[in-house]
Order: C-alpha cells, then sequence, then structure tokens
C-alpha cells in the first residue's frame, strides 16, 4: 500500500496502480443534472490521458480556464479499484457501533476524480457521508437540515391560498429527487423565488487530508477549486465513503 495524498497526485502511479485495461463511469457535462449530460464507461487509462490533456490546455490559459469539456470520474465504487483502495483507510466509526454514529454498517465508498472546476450540484444523500479530500480542494457549502424538518407555508394567492415551501426545488425540471435545481452559484430568484428561504449554509473548504462529515439529507454543493500555490494540481481527488 501506499500513501494516497502523496501518491495519488501522481497520475503515472494512478494508471499502473489502477491497470490499463479496467473500466470506469464518467460524467460528461457541466454536472449530471444537465439535460445533455452523459455518463459512458471508458477505460480508465483513457481518463488518465483526457487529465493529462486538460493539464496541457491548463497551463496555456492565463485565466486557469480551459476549453474542454468537462469529464468527471464521478461516484465509482473503490472497490473496483482494489489496488489503490488499499491506499486509503476507512474511518472506523463507518463501520464500528460502538462510536454510536449510525448503527456503524459500512454501506459503500467511492472515488471521485475530476479537474478544477468540476461541480455536484445541489443534492442530499439518504445515509450518512464521510467526505475525505486527498488531491487538490474542494469548496463544500452545506445546508443544514434541520430547518427542512418544520415545513414553512407561504401566501401565494389573493385568496389566501398557502403553499408549502421547497426552497431546493427537488425533483424539478427534470432533476433526480433528491437533487436541487437551483444553480447556487448563480441563483436565478426570478425562476425560484422560494430559494430565498433556504436556511442560511456553511461553507469550508477541504484540502489533502481533511475529512468532513455530511450528516444525512443534508443538502449540499461541491466544487473542485484551484490550487493557486500549487500549478501541478490541476485535479482533484476524493473518497467519500456512506455508511448506515
Amino acid at each position: 500500500t501506499c500513501d494516497a495524498i502523496k501518491c495519488w497526485r501522481s497520475l503515472q502511479y494512478l494508471r499502473l496502480a489502477v491497470g490499463e485495461t479496467t473500466t470506469c463511469e464518467v460524467e460528461i457535462g457541466k454536472s449530471y443534472n444537465d439535460a445533455n449530460s452523459m455518463r459512458p464507461e471508458i477505460p480508465f487509462s483513457s481518463y488518465i490521458d483526457y487529465l493529462e490533456q486538460f493539464a496541457i490546455e491548463q497551463q496555456n490559459q492565463k485565466q486557469g480556464e480551459t476549453n474542454s469539456e468537462f469529464v468527471y470520474l464521478a461516484q465509482n465504487d473503490l472497490n473496483l479499484f482494489p489496488i489503490i483502495g488499499d491506499d486509503i483507510p476507512i474511518p472506523d466509526l463507518c463501520n464500528d457501533a460502538t462510536f454510536d454514529v449510525g448503527e456503524g454498517k459500512l454501506y459503500q465508498t467511492m472515488l471521485w476524480i475530476g479537474p478544477i472546476g468540476t461541480v455536484s450540484p445541489l443534492h442530499y444523500d439518504p445515509l450518512d457521508n464521510m467526505l475525505i479530500q486527498l488531491v487538490g480542494r474542494k469548496k463544500v457549502v452545506l445546508y443544514p437540515r434541520t430547518e427542512e424538518d418544520k415545513p414553512k407555508f407561504e401566501k401565494t394567492t389573493a385568496d389566501d391560498k398557502y403553499e408549502q415551501i421547497n426552497w431546493h426545488y427537488a425533483g424539478t425540471s427534470g432533476s433526480q429527487y433528491n437533487t436541487s435545481s437551483v444553480d447556487i452559484e448563480n441563483v436565478d430568484y426570478q425562476k425560484y423565488p422560494l430559494f430565498k428561504h433556504a436556511p442560511t449554509p456553511y461553507e469550508c473548504i477541504i484540502e489533502p487530508g481533511d475529512v468532513l462529515y455530511i450528516p444525512k439529507k443534508w443538502w449540499h454543493h461541491v466544487r473542485a477549486l484551484e490550487v493557486e500555490e500549487d500549478n501541478d494540481t490541476f485535479f482533484s481527488v476524493s473518497v467519500n465513503v456512506w455508511w448506515r
């Protein structure tokens, strides 16, 4: 095994450790919430080729932007990559009921690799989540569940009719039931006026070695950030652990 924080910075290590013939699923497009997004299966080595090409284009851009289409190795079962899976220990509390955080029953461990700028749109997970950052930085915005537990209502017509405030607009405009249609980085309040009722969010930036606990059903949005002091870090790698 090897230290994931150090070794996973090397695309060559990932290529050799995973293997040329191993396949992975990738998201192509702005996010999985985009109606035009696709999720094909490709060789892992082809994805490493994409990241290497992204790095070349990144270095040629003054503003840190690229013309390449975003391709995100998102939510792939880490068990499909056993050699690199051995590089990272899973927190004990995810598989040990004595910690009294849920039932201590490990459900699934997922791998996320993507260039800077990749986004997971506002969504929630039905299980407790441990987000482990290994390469690069990510900004995470979390909306606590406490406000959601008490339904609020807003007067919507002159007839004194009220409707429940679903500030997140989950499941609308083609979104999945656990995914918001709202782009929280550029909110269109004319289209999504109830978003003004969203609870005050928590924001944090996680770096290599950081572990963020995201309670089940907390809405959260994630973006991979540029590492300004490190021009060689043009991609991000995370592992998340779901448990009951």
